[in-house]
């Protein structure tokens, strides 16, 4: 009677925490605790598929100030397609989008989202990238080295590296929105030493989606007080449904559109809502639909877990070859990864686990996947 009068207090314990709005998150990743805030939209429900986006700060600031700063979450609550927005902090405030060794960031993205598909009801076929500046930078490197698992991506004040651009050849054609200003001088849209100007980089993608003529509106100067105007100039036709647009800020200087607060003595646009305009663009795209490639991930047929609730170990066994086992605990922080060879069943010490729920994902050597809880009760 007592392990069951445990167990409901744990489960109620987990569905507090998925009810709650904004989560703080960490695993070790690459030697280095890396973490990131979730925001759940308002009304989040485990029975929906969630997209989910990701926006990465600029240089020498964080995730807090950017979810702050960007007002990305009015943008997943209000929207009719809410969406789970991840602000991820890069490692001493900072993205490795220049150089070809050095801190992982791919990786810990890649990781992020292999534990939010444990975790939450995430839709593998909506994930996205968008950032500012060296966010944006970074989301360029999203493009070309995770388009397996990154749909479309977005740059604000951004560009592409010397090295990324270089080495940038991805295997299908991606969606890319680019917002800059042209009176921009920390990243100038002429170019900066080490990285391409705006111009290049949106032929970059153009010519490597193979996109037709572009078609250029004036929006709408709605703000007379900014002193900046911005020209909408779109390539709709692509291939493999893609898209690439740029919104030219004429006399923006780095600053998020319609950002919660203007910089002093550098103009902010609020003709646009950079948070709205990213998403719009982004909710256009998906793997199945748009690009006809399909991320998402199958259940593992006769993958059994046992026992549960579990003492001091557990096994996982299947009819296909295991590579990999990630242990959540219930705020989402991975507390074991094993990499299998193969393996049709594996054994699991959980001795180090303290009594609660966790979640169990398994992917198989064909990238397919299953997540199931796991009652630790010692």
């Amino acid at each position: 009677m007592r392990n069951i009068f445990i167990l409901m207090l744990l489960c109620c314990s987990f569905f507090l925490v998925e009810a709650q709005s904004n989560i703080t998150k960490s695993f070790v990743f690459g030697g280095l605790t890396r973490d990131y805030i979730i925001h759940l939209p308002t009304g989040y429900s485990t029975s929906t598929k969630y997209p989910v986006v990701f926006n990465l700060h600029g240089y020498s600031s964080n995730a807090t100030e950017e979810q702050f700063y960007t007002k990305m979450d009015n943008v997943a609550n209000t929207d009719a397609q809410r969406f789970i927005v991840i602000y991820p902090n890069g490692v001493a405030n900072a993205w490795n989008s220049w150089l070809a060794g050095g801190i992982d960031d791919v990786g810990f993205i890649s990781e992020i989202i292999d534990s939010m598909n444990a975790q939450y009801n995430i839709d593998l076929n909506r994930v996205y990238s968008c950032g500012m500046s060296n966010g944006g930078f970074q989301s360029y490197r999203m493009a070309c080295e995770l388009s397996n698992r990154i749909v479309a991506i977005a740059s604000v004040t951004g560009s592409m590296s010397n090295y990324v651009y270089a080495n940038c050849n991805p295997s299908r054609a991606v969606p890319v929105l680019e917002i800059h200003g042209t009176a921009d001088i920390t990243v100038p849209y002429n170019g900066l030493t080490g990285s391409k100007n705006t111009e290049t980089v949106v032929q970059f993608w153009k010519d490597h989606n193979a996109c037709g003529t572009s078609d250029t509106t004036a929006v709408a100067n709605i703000s007379l007080t900014d002193n900046c105007t911005v020209d909408k100039i779109k390539y709709n036709t692509c291939n493999e449904a893609s898209k690439v647009w740029l919104f030219k800020v004429w006399d923006g200087g780095h600053t998020w559109p319609d950002a919660l607060i203007d910089i002093v003595g550098i103009n902010t646009n609020h003709d646009i809502n950079a948070s709205q305009e990213i998403w719009d663009f982004f909710k256009q795209f998906s793997f199945s639909e748009a690009t006809g490639m399909n991320s998402e991930i199958q259940n593992i047929a006769k993958l059994q877990l046992f026992p549960n609730p579990a003492n001091d170990q557990f096994t996982i066994s299947a009819d296909s070859p295991l590579q990999k086992i990630i242990v959540c605990d219930v705020f989402g922080n991975m507390v074991q990864t094993i990499s299998l060879q193969n393996e049709f069943e594996s054994r699991l010490s959980i001795l180090n686990l303290a009594n609660g729920v966790y979640t169990v994902q398994v992917i198989n050597a064909e990238n397919m996947s299953s997540t199931q809880k796991l009652f630790v009760l010692h």
